[in-house]
């Protein structure tokens, strides 16, 4: 239906945006830096609730919509095994949100132009690509080859190309994507549909 246009939507921009990023300001090397893990920790350790907190270190943001990505699980497993399938999609649907508010909060553009920032602008593009890594774990049983599209795009698990064994919940934990892992080029997730006149 309309929820899965949605989602498709803002997914397929959200991909480009992101591995564009990647490209221009990094060649697609994404890093993770140390501070990043160190305050992703500390975070859950003080149980921060990530939406009433007024964050302005862009690490911190990262940091915040790292753990709501973690937490899309939590959300995402009781839904699906109940077959609340629009429950399950809400989940991911929500990360994608997250990550559209997060580019839009910390201007990855701008923090490019700040030779001082690098570790923050790091931090974004790595955040990033790692949601959308989890995405496509929580899509894939509901659009198997959208996430097979984001897995192909990101560069990972290539040689499970094709396989729904390529998708494990086990693994939609942060932190999967290893430093200085090359992301792929940006091609169209949902081209539109030439209707032929």
């Amino acid at each position: 239906g309309c929820y899965n246009t949605d989602l498709a939507n803002s997914l397929g921009n959200l991909l480009n945006r992101s591995l564009n990023m990647s490209a221009k300001y990094r060649e697609g090397r994404i890093t993770a830096p140390s501070g990043l893990r160190v305050t992703v920790e500390s975070l859950a350790k003080n149980g921060v609730v990530t939406e009433t907190v007024e964050l302005n270190n862009p690490i911190e943001i990262v940091a915040s919509n790292a753990l709501r990505v973690s937490g899309a699980r939590k959300n995402y497993t009781p839904a699906m095994e109940a077959h609340e399938v629009s429950r399950g999609f809400g989940a991911a649907y929500a990360v994608a949100i997250g990550c559209n508010e997060l580019i839009e909060r910390t201007a990855p553009w701008k923090l490019a132009k700040a030779p001082a920032q690098a570790d923050h602008l790091d931090a974004v593009l790595y955040s990033l690509a790692e949601s959308l890594r989890i995405i496509a774990i929580l899509i894939s049983p509901v659009l198997p080859k959208a996430a097979h599209g984001i897995f192909d795009q990101l560069n990972w698990k290539l040689d499970e190309a094709g396989k729904d064994t390529r998708f494990r919940l086990a693994d939609a934990v942060w932190g999967g994507l290893p430093d200085g892992h090359v992301l792929g080029k940006p091609v169209p997730l949902f081209p539109r549909i030439e209707v032929a006149a």
